[in-house]
């Protein structure tokens, strides 16, 4: 019976494929992450995160799922709070730098028993 490949690609779990960003995504994130380094309304755990996305380092599909919206939370609690317009600029950096192939995925391969 032949495979249905609709269906599997359906079924990939998103704890295991990875989310490699573009390097014009890292920088974009490199920028917000200098931007919001000293500030007391971003949360030091999200900090981070943004770190580790600016510096390049794999992230699952879910974890970047999870992760962007509380990042534009931290961002824009920032922004609001200290009309920063370079964190500003960044965070619309990263929405656009993420719609022009900002990224590649990979599928980990499963270990079989």
């Amino acid at each position: 019976m032949p495979i249905n490949h609709a269906r599997k690609a359906a079924e990939l779990d998103p704890r295991s494929v990875t989310v490699h960003l573009s390097p014009g995504v890292q920088k974009a994130f490199r920028d917000l992450a200098a931007a919001v380094h000293f500030s007391e309304h971003f949360d030091g755990d999200m900090r981070r995160t943004l770190q580790d996305l600016a510096d390049g380092k794999p992230v699952s599909v879910d974890d970047l799922i999870g992760d962007l919206p509380l990042l534009a939370e931290e961002s824009f609690k920032h922004i609001h709070a200290t009309g920063d317009t370079r964190a500003a600029a960044a965070w619309h950096e990263i929405g656009s730098e993420l719609l022009e192939r900002g990224f590649t995925l990979a599928q980990h391969r499963r270990k079989e028993k």
